[in-house]
């Protein structure tokens, strides 16, 4: 090691808690840009490059660095998001938040050869904000920022452990499956980045039909049910008089956990499922009255209205007892317990 490089790595020491400041601080940073930008990471990446790792970086390139500060990723960074087409956004931001070195940063999606796959990801060399509210010894440290999309970080990942990068390459086999693996994963990254707008296509499309009233046809999933227990006019209705019988207010609760009990219940669509609350829901009410009202309940769960009205179900289409433990299984588990309230639901007067 020279003398040069001994007093990188002295330098490097001296500054090491600096850099942890400088860590802290741009991983909040990061994570309020995420938040602000509405997109949900997979994950915030972070590290100080160890003594070691640096000692062999100088031993490999000690001709490019003259001190500390020309080594521009003592700290990286590494955003991972979900999808590809949010690593924009979040760049967009980054560089707003941010002073971007754009000599030294690279976008290796526009450099990637059209006839070739790999990582895909944007690297920014940042610095804090000079006019930025933030320590004086912190503002002169450059730092790496990776964005890239959870297909992406796979790649690298696995390309990291495999030993892929090695200074003597690898076999033209293994760097053919290599390629061809890159190309399904940026094929992967597109067709999800597709699902996720057709999933919010298909929710604002079944939004406006149970707003207008119009969603008869409209089969009965996740998407579906949660919409129409948060929109339609007739389950609002519905909980505003379980509310009021109960004298408790209407928390509301992601209703997944019932979509096995209406399939059980053969309710396939909307429509079915509004002709349930329309024929069920005066004995449903009734049941919640003499179970619930008495309780002194401050707070009651949105999905209590489908607990009920399922349950009427049973009693109105005249389901034996065996066949309401089966269905009470579904959210009970204890069949014992199952037992004891299908009793109860065949003892009520309707």
């Amino acid at each position: 090691m020279t003398e040069k490089d001994r007093q990188i790595i002295h330098e490097y020491r001296k500054s090491k808690p600096d850099f942890k400041k400088l860590e802290n601080t741009v991983v909040g940073i990061l994570q309020n840009i995420a938040n602000t930008c509405g997109i949900r990471v997979y994950n915030i990446n972070h590290r100080i490059k160890g003594e070691k790792s640096l000692a062999g970086k100088l031993e490999r390139k000690g001709d490019k660095y003259a001190t500390l500060s020309d080594i521009t990723d003592i700290l990286g960074t590494r955003v991972v998001c979900f999808f590809s087409d949010e690593v924009d956004t979040l760049a967009a931001q980054i560089e707003k938040n941010f002073d971007v070195d754009w000599d030294e940063s690279i976008d290796k999606r526009k450099y990637l050869d059209v006839n070739t796959f790999g990582y895909l990801s944007v690297h920014y060399i940042c610095s804090l904000k000079k006019d930025g509210d933030y320590p004086p010894e912190l503002k002169n440290k450059r730092f790496e920022v990776q964005m890239c999309s959870m297909m992406q970080h796979i790649w690298a990942t696995m390309e990291h452990d495999l030993g892929y990068k090695t200074k003597y390459g690898v076999p033209t086999a293994v760097r053919r499956d290599f390629f061809r693996l890159a190309g399904l994963l940026e094929i992967a990254d597109e067709h999800f980045v597709r699902i996720r707008d057709s999933v919010a296509q298909y929710t604002k499309t079944v939004h406006e039909k149970i707003v207008n009233d119009s969603a008869n046809d409209v089969p009965i999933d996740s998407v579906s049910l949660e919409e129409y227990m948060t929109n339609s006019k007739n389950m609002h209705s519905f909980l505003e008089t379980v509310s009021n019988i109960c004298e408790a207010e209407i928390t509301y609760e992601s209703p997944d956990n019932y979509l096995i009990q209406l399939e059980w219940l053969k309710k396939k669509s909307i429509g079915d499922l509004q002709k349930m609350l329309e024929t069920n829901s005066s004995l449903a009410l009734r049941m919640i009255q003499q179970t619930l009202s008495m309780a002194e309940l401050d707070i009651l769960s949105s999905t209590v209205a489908l607990r009920f009205l399922c349950h009427a179900e049973l009693i109105l289409k005249h389901y034996p007892q065996e066949q309401m433990v089966e269905f009470l299984q579904l959210s009970m588990k204890n069949k014992d317990r199952a037992e004891r309230y299908a009793k109860r639901l065949m003892a009520i007067e309707y």
